[in-house]
This record gives structure tokens, C-alpha cells and sequence, in this order.
């Protein structure tokens, strides 16, 4: 089952969420504490204006997410001040994106994977000004701007998650050949398609059945 959403989504539709979203606000204590950007900004696309997000694909090293897309982000450390100190360092650290360069609208709570153990809060920015990515390599394969519409073509408002088995039935497939930003020298010249599964797919599940709210 497939619903329409918006190309486009408004600065309205965004305060919208946060002021009507239920959250958890806070950590699970049991569970190592991350963060997240999902970061939304405008381009051109089929010709009109289209809201897009950024992901990173992660590199192949050997750490947990390895290879994974995901959005910008990563542990809480000791010396954040919060979990949105946390994200802004990590997507500048991955991207390349200073904190003064977006504009935080709030956030979406916390999310915790199914199996590698983090409770992240996933913070929701637009930037400023013009981004210009200056990836950290050794973490990061790939920076894409993904139009938001390609996700709303596959979302399936009637699938519920409440179980491990429920969640792997929720994966977003995007052909990657119009929306790299960076890509490393040694990507896979065949390599022409990814999945956004896991905690970056249940995310934004919730933020889209939150658009109906």
C-alpha cells in the first residue's frame, strides 16, 4: 500500500510534528546514548522545488553500522554538553557541516536499535546557508541528498512495529545515480541502488505517519 505525501515540506508542516509528535524525551539508561541530524533542505528536482535529506553511507571498517546509510551522527561522548551537542560535533566531524551553519528546529525524541544496543534522539535541522560537505573519509563512503517525495512513494501507512520480524519488513530502496554529493574512489562502479533499513528506516516511518497527524 502506497500513500501521496508532499514534495515539499514546509517549515509549518515541520513545527507541526514537533508540537504533536509523541516522543520519549528521555535515554534509556540501559543502553549506550547516541544522537542524530536529520538534516532537510531544498533543491531542484523534477523541475519544482522538492524538500531532500542527507545521508551518509558509513565505510566498510569494521564497526557495527559499518556500511551502512544512516543519518549524520554518532555516540554522546563525555565531553558533549547534550545529545544535541552530541549530533551537531558528529555532523560536522562526518559531513563536514558546522553547527552555526544549521538552524535546529527541535526534536523527535529518542529511538533505540533493535540490536546493537544505542537509544539515539534524532534532532531535525535546515541549514542556513549553501552546504558545502567536506566528508571525514575514513568514516564516511558516500553523502547523498535523497528527495523526500522517492521515500513518500514507498511508505505503507498500515504497517505496524511491533516486533523484530515487523521491522525487517520496513526498508526504502533508492536508485543512488542522481544524488550522490560525494562518493569514494573506490565505490563500486556497479553499485547503483541502496536500502535504508533498521533504526534510519523506523525513523522515518515515524516521520511521516506524523505528517498525517
Amino acid at each position: 500500500m502506497t500513500t501521496t505525501l508532499p514534495k515539499h515540506i514546509s517549515s509549518e508542516d515541520l513545527f507541526r510534528i514537533l508540537r504533536r509528535a509523541p516522543r520519549r524525551l528521555e535515554p534509556n539508561a540501559k543502553l549506550k546514548h547516541s544522537a542524530v541530524m536529520m538534516l532537510l533542505l531544498e533543491r531542484e528536482w523534477n523541475n519544482a522545488p522538492a524538500t531532500h535529506l542527507v545521508f551518509i553511507m558509513k565505510t566498510r571498517d569494521g564497526s557495527r553500522h559499518a556500511g551502512q546509510v544512516a543519518f549524520p551522527g554518532g555516540k554522546v561522548e563525555p565531553g558533549d554538553s547534550s545529545a544535541l551537542a552530541a549530533a551537531l560535533r558528529e555532523t560536522h566531524e562526518e559531513i563536514g557541516v558546522a553547527p552555526q551553519q544549521l538552524e535546529v528546529l527541535g526534536s523527535l525524541g529518542y529511538f533505540s536499535t533493535v540490536t546493537t544496543g544505542f537509544d539515539a534522539a534524532v534532532f531535525l535541522s535546515r541549514p542556513r546557508m549553501p552546504l558545502i560537505y567536506s566528508p571525514q573519509r575514513s568514516e564516511v563512503a558516500a553523502i547523498f541528498e535523497i528527495p523526500f517525495a522517492l521515500f513518500a512513494q514507498q511508505y505503507d501507512p498500515s504497517l505496524v512495529l511491533n516486533t523484530p520480524s515487523d521491522m525487517l519488513k520496513l526498508h526504502y530502496h533508492i536508485s543512488t545515480s542522481s544524488y550522490f554529493c560525494f562518493k569514494a574512489e573506490d565505490w563500486p562502479a556497479a553499485r547503483e541502488h541502496i536500502c535504508i533499513w533498521g533504526f534510519t528506516a523506523r525513523v522515518l516511518q515515524h516521520f511521516m505517519q506524523m505528517l498525517f497527524v
